[in-house]
């Protein structure tokens, strides 16, 4: 065998990780998934398994970068989307993560009108019924307290 052989060849890189995205944007990893969540930055593959890594593509440290400059312009998160499809052509809507917008805080759901009205009216049939099953519960204690009586 030649000498050749046995040299380690380093490997192409197709990805960045999340550490690398971090520092091209120069934020914290919260940071990182808000820009995610907002539709910022596409969403990372994992490698599963054990030690898993999310392996974001190459492009991310470009848009990291690009959002980190508009929210140094005071851009909003909202605001920036719109720029980057004017920055980077629309074919980069093809990469990006779909908006989900923020993330709630302390268990609170976001819920649309509809969905806030179904739940307030099971929230009252509930109520109703259990008063239901309280008052058939005092008749039936009521009716049990009688007959020792007699």
């Amino acid at each position: 065998m030649t000498d050749e052989t046995w040299e380690i060849k380093p490997l192409g890189k197709d990805y960045a990780t999340t550490e690398e995205v971090m520092d091209a944007g120069g934020v914290e990893r919260g940071a990182i998934y808000e820009w995610m969540r907002e539709g910022l930055l596409p969403k990372p593959r994992s490698t599963l398994g054990r030690g898993i890594i999310a392996k974001w593509p190459m492009i991310a440290l470009d848009l990291a970068k690009f959002v980190r400059s508009q929210r140094d312009l005071a851009f909003g998160l909202p605001e920036i989307r719109p720029r980057i499809v004017a920055a980077f052509g629309e074919k980069i809507l093809d990469v990006l993560a779909k908006p989900r917008g923020p993330r709630t805080r302390g268990g609170e759901k976001s819920t649309t009108p509809a969905k806030k009205a179904a739940k307030k009216a099971a929230k009252a049939t509930a109520k109703t019924s259990a008063k239901k099953g309280a008052k058939k519960g005092a008749k039936k204690k009521a009716a049990q307290k009688a007959t020792k009586k007699r």
